[in-house]
C-alpha cells in the first residue's frame, strides 16, 4: 500500500516542501474491475460472446478494506503529533457498485457500459513530503480535508466492447479481444477514477478441456492521458524536535529516506487468471488471480499490486446468476491490493426468443427455425430428428426408429432388422425372448439372458457404473457406504463385524482378550519389523530351559503370530552379557533362541514362519560394564524379516553379528 506525496528532494534550499495533495495528479485505487459480461468470471473475462441482439444488465459490489500503506498520525489540532493516533492505512474502506448493460451483435461482438458508484472512507493521515517537512493544518494532508477521506460519487463511465476471435463452443479453445474506453467523469482527488481519459485493451486465451472446466488467462495494458500522482510507498511519519519548524510540537517530521520509495502513478500492465468449476447442475466454483503493474516501474516495491477470489456463482436461468466471492492482496503490500476484498454480483440476460416455438430458446437451438420433432432421440439439440437410426426410412414410417433396418431381403420396408429373429434393440437376443425388446442388454454377466440391462445388479440403489461391487449390495452400515461393497470387516482386524465389539478399531493381537476385536494393552506389541515384548524371557541359569513364569509371555507372542498370517518369516533373537567367553556365549544364546522357537511350535506357529540365531555378546543394547548393563543386555528379540508384501528391510543384527546371522 502507498501513501501519496509531493516529492520535495529536489527543492532548493530554504524552501520548505508542503503536505502532498492530489490536486496535481489522480490515481484510480480500484484494482477489481468486473468483466465486460455475463461470459465472463468475476473481473477475468470469458471469450464467449451474446448472440445478435440479445442484452443483459447487472450490478456488481465491491467492498475493499485496507488500501494504500502508510504509517501516519491522524491529524488532530487538538493533540500534539506524539499524542494523535496512527493510522496504517490511508483508506480504511472502499465501496463500489458498477451498473452493466452489454448487447450482443452479429453473434461475434459485445457493445456495453459500465457506471461505477463508488464511497471511499479513511483518516485524515498526514503525509509530509520525501525529504521534508509540513505544519499541522489541512496543507499537511495528501487530499487537504481536515475530515480525511469521505468521498462518494460517480466514477469512471466506460465504454466496453468485446470481440469473439475463435469459438470455444466449436473448439476447446477460445480467444477474444477487448476494449475499454474510460471517460475521466470521476474525482481524480479522491482515488475514484483514472487522471484522464483512458484506453484499455486486453486479449483474452480460454481453454475448456472438459464440460465441467473453464480456464481462462487474460493480459492488457491500460494508458491514460492524464498526469498521474506522485507518492511513496510504506512511508512513516515522525513527531517534529525542531523548535524553529514546530513551536506548538503539533507539526511532524520528515519522512525517513530508507523507510518509503517514491514513484508516480502512470500507464498499468494488467493481467488475470480464471478458473470455473461446475460443480453442480447450476453451481459453479470460480477461483480469481488479477493484479497490476505500473509499467515504468516494473521491479519497484509497491508498484505491483495482486488480489485472489474464490467463490460461487448460481445461475437462476441459463444465462443470468448470482455470484459471491472474498479474497485478499497476495502480497497485501500492492498499492491497489485490498487487505481484504469481498464481492456480490447479479447478472440478468433476459430470456431470447425462441422463433420455432419448439421450447429451445434460440441460442441454445442448433435449428432455430426448424422445430424439434421430440421423439425421444436427441431432443435437447432443437433439431427434428426425421430419421433416428439413419437406415434411410423416415421415422413415421419405421417400426423400428431407433434400430436400423438390416436389409436381408426379408421385409425391409418395415425399418426392423430380421435376420436374428426380429431383435429390434440389437443385443443379439431374439424379440420373441427379450423381455426388453427395446431396450438393449448390458451383459455384465448378470441375468444376461433376459435382454434387459440392469443398471443396479445387487438392488443397493448404488448405479453399477459407480459400484465396485456390482453384484454385492453395499450394507451401509455408515462405513465406506458409497462404494456399493458390504464392508464385512471395517477394521480389517479379520474379525467380522458382526462379532465385532469394536468394528471400527482394529483388534491388537498381543494374547489378551484378542477375540473381542477391540484394541488394549498386553504383554507383546506388534510393530512393522519387530514383535516388541514387555517383559524378559527367563532361563535357567548357564542353560537354554526357559522357566516357567515365561509361559504365558509366550503364549501371547504364539497368538499374535497365530492372528498374523501376513507375517510369513520371525527370527527369534538371542543375546547374552559380556561375561563368559565369546564362544560360550553364542553356544548359549543360539540354544536358548532355538528352545524360544520350539516352544512357539509347540503354541502351534508353523515352523517355516520361524528360524532362531544366537548373537553371544556382540550386539549389546547398553555399553556399559556394570550389573544393570549385563541385565539389559541379557535378551530375546523377535525381528519380522519377512511378510507376504515381501522383504521389511529390518535391520537384522548389528555389524559385529552379521557373521553369525543364520543361513
Amino acid at each position: 500500500a502507498l501513501a501519496l506525496v509531493v516529492g520535495a528532494s529536489g527543492l532548493p534550499g530554504g524552501v520548505q516542501a508542503q503536505g502532498a495533495t492530489l490536486s496535481d495528479g489522480g490515481m484510480d485505487l480500484h484494482l477489481f474491475r468486473p468483466a465486460v459480461d455475463s461470459r465472463g468470471y468475476f473481473t477475468v473475462n470469458g471469450t464467449e460472446v451474446m448472440p445478435h441482439k440479445d442484452f443483459s444488465f447487472g450490478l456488481v459490489l465491491d467492498a475493499g478494506f485496507g488500501i494504500l500503506r502508510y504509517n501516519g498520525f491522524v491529524h488532530d489540532e487538538n493533540a500534539a503529533a506524539d499524542a494523535a493516533a496512527r493510522e496504517s492505512r490511508i483508506s480504511k474502506q472502499a465501496f463500489t457498485g458498477t451498473f452493466m448493460f452489454n448487447i450482443g451483435l452479429i453473434d461475434r461482438l459485445v457493445l456495453g457500459i459500465q457506471l461505477p458508484i463508488t464511497f471511499f472512507r479513511g483518516n485524515a493521515v498526514q503525509t509530509p513530503p520525501l525529504g521534508g517537512t509540513c505544519t499541522v493544518g489541512a496543507g499537511c494532508l495528501y487530499n487537504n480535508q481536515a475530515a480525511g477521506l469521505r468521498s462518494q460519487g460517480v466514477g469512471d463511465l466506460t465504454i466496453v466492447a468485446k470481440a469473439r476471435l475463435l469459438n470455444l463452443g466449436e473448439l476447446p479453445v477460445g480467444i477474444a479481444m477487448t476494449l475499454r474506453a474510460g471517460f475521466p467523469t470521476a474525482k481524480t482527488t479522491q482515488f475514484a477514477g483514472e487522471p484522464g481519459f483512458s484506453l484499455w485493451p486486453t486479449a483474452v486465451f480460454e481453454f475448456q478441456p472438459i464440460e465441467k472446466i473453464r480456464l481462462a488467462l487474460e493480459g492488457g495494458y491500460r494508458w491514460t492521458s492524464g498526469q498521474g500522482a506522485t507518492f511513496i510507498w510504506d512511508g512513516r511519519s515522525n513527531p517534529s524536535t525542531d523548535p524553529v519548524d514546530n513551536p506548538s510540537n503539533l507539526a511532524i517530521n520528515p519522512v525517513d529516506q530508507g523507510t518509503g520509495r517514491q514513484f508516480t502513478y502512470d500507464d498499468l500492465i494488467t493481467f488475470g487468471f480464471g478458473s470455473a468449476f461446475r460443480i453442480a447442475r447450476s453451481l459453479d466454483f470460480l477461483i480469481e488471480f488479477y493484479g497490476s503493474q505500473i509499467a515504468r516501474e516494473i521491479g519497484t516495491k509497491g508498484t505491483l499490486s495482486m488480489e485472489v477470489l474464490g467463490g460461487f456463482k448460481y445461475f437462476v436461468t441459463n444465462k443470468s446468476f448470482l455470484y459471491v466471492a472474498a479474497g485478499a492482496g497476495i502480497p497485501k503490500t500492492g498499492f491497489q491490493a485490498a487487505d481484504i476484498r469481498a464481492t456480490l454480483g447479479i447478472i440478468y440476460e433476459p430470456a431470447v426468443g425462441d422463433r420455432d416455438n419448439d421450447g429451445i430458446a434460440d441460442d441454445d437451438d442448433g435449428c432455430p427455425d426448424e422445430a424439434e420433432d421430440k421423439d425421444g432421440f436427441e431432443d435437447r439439440d432443437g433439431c427434428p430428428d426425421l430419421d433416428n437410426d439413419g437406415d434411410g426410412i423416415l421415422d413415421v414410417d419405421d417400426a423400428c426408429p431407433l434400430v436400423k433396418e438390416d436389409y436381408d431381403g426379408d421385409r425391409d420396408e418395415d425399418g426392423c432388422p430380421e435376420g436374428r429373429e426380429g431383435d429390434r434393440d440389437g443385443d443379439g437376443i431374439p424379440d420373441t425372448v427379450d423381455d426388453c425388446p427395446d431396450e438393449p442388454e448390458d451383459f455384465d454377466g448378470f441375468q444376461d439372458e433376459d435382454g434387459c440391462p440392469d443398471p443396479d445388479n445387487d438392488g443397493d440403489g448404488i448405479p453399477d457404473v459407480k459400484d465396485l461391487c456390482p453384484n454385492d449390495p453395499e450394507d451401509f452400515d455408515g462405513f465406506q457406504d458409497e462404494d456399493g461393497c458390504p464392508d464385512l470387516d471395517n477394521d480389517s482386524d479379520r474379525i467380522l463385524d458382526v462379532d465385532d465389539a469394536c468394528p471400527n478399531d482394529p483388534e491388537t493381537y498381543n494374547g489378551h482378550e484378542d477375540e473381542d476385536g477391540c484394541p488394549d494393552k498386553g504383554l507383546v506389541i506388534l510393530e512393522d519389523t519387530q514383535i516388541t515384548i514387555l517383559e524378559k524371557v527367563y532361563f535357567e541359569t548357564d542353560s537354554a530351559i526357559i522357566k516357567q513364569r515365561s509361559f504365558p509371555l509366550l503364549d501371547a507372542v504364539a497368538a499374535t503370530l497365530n492372528a498374523s498370517p501376513q507375517i510369513t518369516l520371525v527370527e527369534i533373537q538371542g543375546h547374552a552379557d559380556e561375561r563368559g567367553s565369546d564362544g560360550y556365549n553364542i553356544k548359549l544364546t543360539r540354544a536358548r533362541a532355538a528352545s524360544v522357537m520350539n516352544a512357539l511350535i509347540q503354541r502351534g506357529v508353523l515352523k517355516q514362519r520361524l528360524r532362531s540365531g544366537g548373537y553371544g555378546e556382540r550386539c549389546p543394547v547398553d555399553p556399559k560394564h556394570n550389573a544393570k548393563a549385563w541385565e539389559r543386555n541379557r535378551r530375546v528379540e523377535f525381528k519380522i524379516i519377512e511378510t507376504d508384501a515381501g522383504p521389511t528391510g529390518v535391520e537384522v543384527t548389528c555389524p559385529r553379528g552379521r557373521s553369525l546371522v543364520p543361513r
